[in-house]
C-alpha cells in the first residue's frame, strides 16, 4: 500500500511519504500544499494522511488541498484526516489554526449529504467514518497520567456512543461542549 503524509512536520507517519514545506528530518518531498499541482503522479497512493494539517488553512483552501487528495488516490482510495475539535482546549492553542470544526463538519465533504449542494465544497467524497480520540487533562505524573488515562477512556466511549446515535446527531458536540477536555480530536476517513 503506497501511503504519503501531507503536512507531515516533524511526526511523519511510519511507512509512508512525508511532504510538507519545511524541509525536515523526516520530510521526503518539500512543497507547499497551496501549490498546485503536487508533483506526484496521478491516482498514485492508497492512502493520504492529512493530521492535524487542514485547520491551519481557510475552508476554500482545505477545498483545494482535498481537491488534489481526490487527485492523487487511487480509485476507492482514502485520506485520513484529523483535527482538533473546536470545544477542546487544543484547538486554541495554536494560534496558526484559522478553521475549526465539530464532528458533523466532515459531512460537507460527504457527497450523500443533505447539504452537499454548498458550491463551495467539492462534495466528492463519501464519508466512511467519524472517530475521536480524547485526552482530558494535561496531566504530569505516573500516577495522574494514569487517572487522566482511565477517565479519558471513559468519556472517549461516551463521546463514541453518541456519535453512533443518528437520532441526535449533534449530541458528540455537547458532550464535548459541556467538558473542558484538553484535546479531543477528530478522525474522519473519506474514500474516493
Amino acid at each position: 500500500m503506497k501511503v504519503i503524509d501531507l503536512g507531515c512536520g516533524k511526526n511523519k507517519v511510519i511507512g509512508s511519504i512525508g511532504l510538507d514545506k519545511v524541509k525536515l528530518k523526516s520530510v521526503d518531498i518539500v512543497h507547499d500544499l497551496l501549490s498546485f499541482p503536487y508533483p506526484i503522479e496521478d491516482e498514485s497512493y492508497d492512502l493520504v494522511y492529512l493530521r492535524h494539517t487542514i485547520e491551519h488553512f481557510s475552508i476554500d483552501n482545505i477545498d483545494l488541498i482535498l481537491n488534489e487528495c481526490h487527485r492523487i488516490l487511487k480509485k476507492n482510495g482514502k485520506v485520513q484526516i484529523n483535527v482538533p475539535h473546536v470545544f477542546s482546549i487544543a484547538a486554541y492553542t495554536d494560534l496558526t489554526h484559522k478553521s475549526y470544526f465539530t464532528f458533523n463538519s466532515g459531512k460537507f465533504w460527504d457527497k450523500s449529504n443533505s447539504k452537499s449542494y454548498y458550491s463551495d465544497i467539492s462534495a466528492i467524497w463519501n464519508l466512511k467514518r467519524t472517530e475521536c480520540s480524547l485526552n482530558w487533562f494535561d496531566w504530569k505524573g505516573r500516577f495522574m497520567s494514569y487517572i487522566n488515562l482511565k477517565l479519558s477512556k471513559i468519556m472517549e466511549y461516551r463521546i463514541r456512543m453518541a456519535l453512533n446515535n443518528r437520532t441526535k446527531p449533534s449530541l458528540a458536540d455537547r458532550i464535548v461542549k459541556k467538558y473542558s477536555f484538553q484535546m479531543v480530536e477528530i478522525r474522519w476517513v473519506l474514500q474516493k
